[in-house]
């Protein structure tokens, strides 16, 4: 029996969270500008880099969706605002 996670991800990147991928991804910044690799390990490093972004950038959409929808959740609806503005009692 074959795992499919890994075979769509043998990085592992996609398991990753988002503080585990943000510091994976400064490490493979900072080993680029200290320079001293091959142009394959360079390219290589770039793209494992490029696919810690993209990681990042879904952790942190699918947080901002949360968030939102969390809030409009515990925010009152526009009908139950009007309905409040209706029975106001200082009017």
């Amino acid at each position: 029996m074959t795992n499919s996670t890994a075979a769509e991800d043998p990085t592992g990147i996609d398991s990753l969270s988002f503080e585990d991928a943000f510091r994976r991804l400064s490490e493979m910044a900072e080993s680029l500008e200290d320079g001293g690799l091959t142009l394959a390990q360079a390219t290589a490093r770039y793209e494992e880099g490029m696919n810690l972004v993209g990681r990042c950038n879904r952790l942190l959409d699918e947080a901002e969706l949360k968030i939102t929808n969390l809030r409009d959740s515990f925010s009152p609806s526009s009908s139950d605002q009007e309905r409040d503005q209706e029975w106001d009692p200082e009017v």
